[in-house]
């Protein structure tokens, strides 16, 4: 997570390691993934900087869209 992100303006309270037990599972496109959804998240609420709780949002949008690609292949 901290290598998608180096480039995007975080908040120092981001903890990389929790985030990093939230996406236990996720492959790097997923990581990427939810990086670029909390940098749009931020600018959708007009943040300077993205927040931790921006990140963990993120996480839920990615999380919500893997469980809906696997019902396609059902």
């Amino acid at each position: 997570m901290q290598i998608h992100s180096r480039k995007m303006n975080f908040a120092k309270e981001v903890n990389f390691e929790e985030l990093a037990r939230c996406t236990d599972g996720f492959n790097g496109a997923q990581c990427k993934a939810v990086c670029v959804e909390a940098g749009m998240i931020a600018l959708r609420r007009e943040g300077g900087v993205i927040t931790h709780e921006d990140y963990i949002e993120a996480v839920m949008e990615v999380q919500a869209r893997k469980k809906a690609n696997l019902n396609y292949y059902v």
